[in-house]
């Protein structure tokens, strides 16, 4: 009796003992956990410099005196597109895109509407943009038409022939430069941004980074900006749009920051076929430098290059240059006040 309550006592023992091993082993084996690794957002710095130039009239107008005119020019230079912007162009391949307001038709169409300066110039002048390093121009602006529909068509043609991109009207352009998307929109004397335009710049928004709006607008050889063109210039800038550019008074007005977007009103004349001689020459490429950070616009400076639309002061002989001295003083002094 005493030997089997020992053996009963020994059993338990046993099994108490047994029982607290399996749950110490239990506790001392080791979970499996998964290794927590920190990933460390990329962030991405992009720079990205574009220069704006004016109203680049590449021909004639009808009825012009042939002497001294653009295309007695051309012909005198061999039909060589390189004369026109040399002095210029190491700007415009420094920088990673250069923009102007094509003004007038690259067509073979004769007949034009009756005005006083119907423009039209051949189509091989578009080698002067793609040999200079002008990647894309706006054709919204007073004399597209001047040779119809027939010259607006053929000047799209070119362009799409020569690999110059162009924008105006419904026409929106998109630009991928160093992965950030660039859209462009082109108008003529817009009154006010209109629901059209106002769903022009919001579709564009939704496709691309950064949405510039090329005006043709004001009152020609007025430097200061009207009204008007101020009111319309903050309302495209609320309506969605990054940055304003103007062209059409053939001389410079100033620029100006709204809503830490830049506006610029007008660029003045540059490559500048419609006049043998203008009496105010002054013109300047505007860069703007943009700074993104993971595709966000960041901050933004811009630069001012001034130029005369001649090589020489006593005619226009159509080849833009960079000024210097008093005549660079005089023009950055126009460009930084707002009359």
């Amino acid at each position: 009796m005493k030997m089997n309550k020992f053996l009963k006592g020994f059993v338990c023992a046993l099994l108490v003992l047994s029982t607290g091993c399996a749950k110490e082993e239990k506790k001392e084996t080791p979970k499996k956990t998964k290794k927590k690794t920190e990933e460390t957002a990329q962030v991405t710095h992009t720079d990205i410099t574009m220069s704006f130039v004016g109203d680049m009239t590449l021909g004639n107008y009808a009825g012009q005196p042939y002497d001294g005119s653009f295309d007695q020019e051309y012909a005198k230079q061999g039909n060589n597109p390189d004369y026109f912007l040399k002095n210029v162009k190491s700007v415009f391949e420094q920088d990673d895109l250069t923009i102007a307001n094509l003004e007038g038709p690259l067509t073979d169409e004769e007949n034009h509407v009756i005005k006083s300066f119907p423009f039209k110039g051949k189509k091989e002048y578009a080698k002067i943009l793609t040999n200079s390093s002008v990647e894309a121009v706006t054709v919204a602006n007073n004399h597209s038409m001047d040779r119809y529909q027939k010259g607006m068509n053929d000047t799209k043609a070119t362009l799409d022939e020569y690999g110059v991109g162009y924008f105006g009207y419904s026409k929106s352009y998109i630009k991928e430069v160093k992965g950030i998307k660039f859209g462009f929109l082109g108008y003529a004397f817009p009154h006010a941004v209109s629901d059209d335009m106002k769903k022009a710049i919001n579709e564009l928004k939704k496709k691309t980074d950064f949405v510039i709006v090329y005006y043709h607008w004001g009152i020609e050889r007025n430097y200061s900006p009207t009204q008007g063109q101020r009111d319309l210039a903050h309302a495209t800038i609320d309506a969605g749009a990054n940055m304003v550019v103007g062209s059409h008074p053939h001389v410079l007005e100033g620029i100006e920051t709204y809503k830490d977007s830049p506006i610029v009103y007008s660029l003045s004349n540059f490559c500048f076929g419609g006049n043998r001689n203008p009496s105010d020459k002054d013109s300047m490429i505007y860069q703007q430098t943009f700074h993104f950070t993971n595709k966000k616009i960041t901050s933004m400076e811009h630069k001012i290059i001034p130029c005369m639309i001649s090589s020489v002061k006593y005619r226009n002989n159509y080849q833009p240059i960079i000024a210097t001295g008093q005549d660079a003083e005089r023009i950055l002094k126009k460009v930084n006040t707002i009359q």
